[in-house]
């Protein structure tokens, strides 16, 4: 297990963990719009992979 670093004002911490078909990030305290605090998001699996392949082949794409 990797050593934990605490967090700083330039550091966003978020905990990715992969349940049944389903990808849950917790950790986050960022306001929704209603204004209350967002602590947990959750993604289909299938499209949470789409969209780190196309990030993925976008930043391959560009010049190093």
């Amino acid at each position: 297990m990797a050593a934990h670093e605490d967090a700083g004002q330039d550091r966003l911490t978020v905990r990715v963990r992969l349940r049944g078909e389903t990808v849950v990030w917790t950790g986050l305290a960022y306001p929704g719009l209603d204004g209350s605090p967002v602590e947990e998001v959750r993604f289909r699996l299938d499209e949470y992979l789409g969209e780190v392949a196309r990030a993925y082949a976008a930043l391959s794409d560009q010049p190093r």
